[in-house]
């Protein structure tokens, strides 16, 4: 009988001795040995792709009660401390994205392979040296602050930016993570940076941005069209009217509601230069709290005799500073919204309003939360398009709303350098969120 051994990368063991009893007797014949003198000789094996190429393969069968060596790469112990340190130190040195090691002050102590890829700088280039110098110069301040903040609240911090990479064409977008290395004893021993091509999620974004943007345009062009060939014609049927009545009562009455429908377009003209342009000249100013307590004041009456209930949770304690006139549209867009969303609830169903503010680091966030309806999914991203509506006889409604309230309270907070969003759980309600700006 023939014995298969396997040449491994490394010393094969010491083969242990076999029991006698197991061995196969003189008569007996394995297939695999007997010699086939009528078939051509078979082709030699190729090894799988996981042996190197010079590895000797053994037959599809072998003899019963052999035993094969299998190949085996070298393995390094991470069951001791210098094995573990050595594991991780190979991972880092040769990760697929590129990682940098800074020590407490912010100054680079490591730089793996990727690193040395991306920013075509080899490691004694780098070390000793701040973070920040492998930055755009328009991106270093975000770094600071970033790296600030995951000095002092141990925190991980993301932020994201952009720049042409030496040698390269196109624009690179990374993600960069900033996260603290601590020891057992919870004491700062250095800060790593991770970083992550992101160009092909900027991209899709991009992409997708510009469909809804597309979809937006549609939706307005569409709502524009809609909104002004009702009103001019029922202003034409109007003065027709008037010029063919001899009663003056009539012919009064005719003209009034001609100038109305011109009213209206006024309202729909003005409402989009607000969503459009920014407020020229120098706005009234006033602060947020005391905005809201004037208009909680203004409108809890007739929220009462509506069967809702108004709910004032105002937390914070810092200035901001709004444009009075036009944050109090906002406002009452956002009122607006939320009674059209208690429209259609069963009875017993609880009618709440609830305005609340909170600091956030240098901004206030505003809720305007109501128990309403909810938005769909599908429609959320699109509340804050121009003419877009579902209350609207437009959008399939009954009520006289051009879908124009949220798209103005979009415009007056992005140009006071806030940001708005909305949440939505159909059946429990909807939250818009507001982002402003604190003074000093």
């Amino acid at each position: 009988m023939t014995s298969f051994d396997v040449v491994s990368d490394g010393q094969s063991p010491e083969l242990p001795a076999r029991d006698s009893s197991a061995r196969p007797t003189d008569s007996a014949v394995v297939a695999s040995d007997m010699p086939k003198p009528c078939s051509p000789p078979s082709p030699p094996l190729s090894p799988p792709p996981c042996l190197p190429s010079d590895s000797t393969v053994p037959p599809a069968k072998a003899p019963l009660n052999t035993p094969v060596t299998t190949h085996s790469a070298p393995v390094v112990s991470t069951s001791s401390g210098s094995g573990r340190a050595a594991f991780y130190e190979f991972a880092v040195i040769g990760a697929g994205i590129p990682i940098v090691g800074m020590d407490p002050s912010g100054l680079i102590c490591s730089w793996n392979n990727a690193a040395s890829r991306m920013f075509a700088r080899g490691e004694s280039e780098v070390l000793g040296r701040p973070w920040d110098v492998l930055m755009p110069v328009e991106f270093r301040p975000i770094a600071a602050r970033a790296l600030q903040r995951t000095l002092q609240q141990r925190s991980t911090n993301v932020y994201e930016m952009a720049f042409v990479p030496p040698g390269g064409k196109h624009l690179l977008h990374l993600g960069v993570t900033l996260s603290c290395v601590l020891d057992g004893q919870n004491r700062l021993l250095g800060i790593m940076a991770w970083l992550r091509d992101i160009s092909n999620r900027k991209e899709l974004e991009t992409n997708l941005s510009r469909s809804r943007h597309m979809a937006s345009l549609g939706t307005l062009a569409a709502g524009v069209a809609h909104h002004f060939n009702n009103i001019v014609c029922g202003m034409s049927t109007m003065v027709e009217f008037a010029q063919s009545s001899e009663d003056p009562v009539a012919m009064h009455r005719a003209l009034r509601m001609a100038a109305e429908a011109a009213s209206r377009v006024a309202y729909i003209t003005q409402s989009l230069q607000a969503f459009s342009s920014p407020e020229t000249g120098e706005p009234d100013l006033a602060d947020l709290t005391e905005e809201l307590l004037r208009f909680a004041d203004a409108v809890e009456p007739t929220l009462q005799q509506k069967g809702i209930t108004l709910e004032l949770d105002l937390q914070a304690r810092r200035v901001a500073a709004v444009p009075r006139h036009r944050f109090s549209q906002v406002l009452h867009h956002m009122l607006r919204n939320s009674e059209e969303a208690f429209d259609g609830q069963g009875l017993g169903k609880e009618r709440r309003i609830t305005v609340r503010t909170m600091s956030q680091e240098e901004q206030i966030m505003l809720q305007f939360s109501d128990t309403g309806m909810g938005i769909c999914p599908e429609h959320l991203p699109q509340v804050f398009d121009p003419f877009f509506t579902t209350k609207g006889v437009q959008g399939g409604g009954n009520k006289g709303n051009p879908g124009l309230g949220l798209a103005l309270a979009h415009g007056v907070v992005i140009d006071i350098g806030g940001h708005i969003w909305a949440d939505s759980v159909v059946g429990a309600g909807t939250t818009i969120n507001i982002l402003i700006p604190v003074v000093g």
